[in-house]
């Protein structure tokens, strides 16, 4: 049986809540067995995964066999459960499928497994997964966690309006999650000074639920003039929300005009950012260090760091995770309760960090400044 206990102590963090309360991704953790399973929810997630599972761990998932009862037998194809030893990890981008290839060690039901013939799963956001290991790291438990919580973290503000009403909602990372309806009351019965006394309040109201949101940005959009003319009230009344607004199309009003918001491009550019503020963070205080001589980068000289105890912080990408001389020096600087953080390797700031060998490390003498 799974226990998030035994996840948290594992990882030595304090964190009482069942895994299934953090939105499913994180199913359950098993320290005696090395198991742990997972249900991705965004390609993000798979890629994740993909830097975490390795050769000779063993994976279990969903699939399909094709059964021939026969050599002449074209067969046909069964749904299965298969666990294989893991050989090959590949991200399908334009699929958006993680696949994991190797040996078949066994599944069920058991008439259409063939032990030791090789298999791939195809692995799809909200697809189970089971990842055994014979060692899982605290910092990649961490690591998980961290994703798991982030999935619940409000990342956007949309606020999708028409002169009818206003729907309210955060992007999450498994979704919409609408906040409030709020409804704007006019009438074409009501004469020029109701109608705009009426429409006022209106804004006021959405004004009121923008700046409670849990957001730094929150994108206000819809369709015809209703969220320029909401734009031109903020804006001519120096109304400050404290939020960073952003304005844009959509299609109407509803859930429908909120996904399509956070379907659009200009969504991705915001979530994105605010993904790689703390990693620039990072990044910009390893460069400064860089400078002043009091950080370093490359296995061997973070090993060395980590040795004499100067390391504060050992920043590294996803990417070389595979990599045996990186776990040995993450491996140190776990043992040491040296904080590790994991970059993005396709992300700007990972494609910086590569240029540096994809591994550094800042002194702890420039993390108290």
């Amino acid at each position: 049986m799974f226990f998030v206990s035994a996840l948290v102590a594992y990882t030595g963090i304090a964190y009482a809540k069942r895994i299934s309360d953090v939105q499913m991704r994180i199913l359950g953790f098993s320290e005696s067995a090395g198991a742990l399973r997972v249900e991705p929810e965004s390609f993000e997630d798979l890629y994740l995964l993909a830097r975490i599972i390795g050769p000779a761990d063993v994976a279990e998932a969903k699939s399909y066999r094709r059964f021939r009862p026969n050599e002449s037998d074209e067969g046909e194809r069964k749904e299965v459960f298969v666990r294989i030893s893991v050989e090959r990890v590949v991200v399908d981008k334009s699929a958006e499928r993680l696949r994991l290839g190797g040996k078949i060690l066994g599944g069920r039901p058991e008439a259409f497994i063939q032990i030791n013939s090789y298999h791939t799963l195809n692995i799809a956001p909200y697809d189970h997964l089971e990842i055994k290991k014979g060692e899982w790291k605290s910092y990649i438990l961490r690591r998980l966690k961290e994703a798991a919580e982030e999935s619940k973290r409000p990342r956007l503000g949309i606020i999708a309006m028409d002169d009818e009403k206003a729907t309210v909602a955060y992007v999450r990372g498994y979704g919409i999650d609408i906040s409030s309806e709020i409804y704007s009351h006019l009438s074409k019965k009501m004469n020029e000074k109701e109608f705009e006394r009426q429409r006022i309040r209106y804004f006021d109201e959405v004004i009121k639920a923008c700046e409670g949101m849990e957001v730094e940005i929150t994108i206000i959009a819809g369709p015809g003039f209703t969220k320029d003319d909401i734009k031109k009230y903020i804006g001519d009344k120096g109304i400050e929300t404290g939020k960073r607004l952003v304005y844009a199309s959509a299609g109407d009003a509803e859930r429908s005009g909120v996904r399509e918001v956070m379907q659009s491009e200009i969504a991705a550019k915001l979530i994105e950012g605010e993904h790689l503020k703390k990693e620039f963070g990072y990044l910009n205080l390893l460069f400064s260090s860089l400078r002043m001589g009091n950080a370093i980068y490359g296995a061997g000289a973070v090993s060395e760091a980590i040795d004499s105890r100067k390391a504060g912080v050992v920043i590294v990408n996803d990417s070389a995770l595979v990599s045996e001389d990186i776990k040995a020096v993450l491996d140190a600087a776990d043992r040491r309760g040296v904080r590790i953080e994991i970059f993005n390797a396709e992300d700007e700031a990972g494609a910086q960090l590569h240029s540096l060998r994809d591994i550094a490390a800042i002194e702890r003498s420039m993390l108290k400044q």
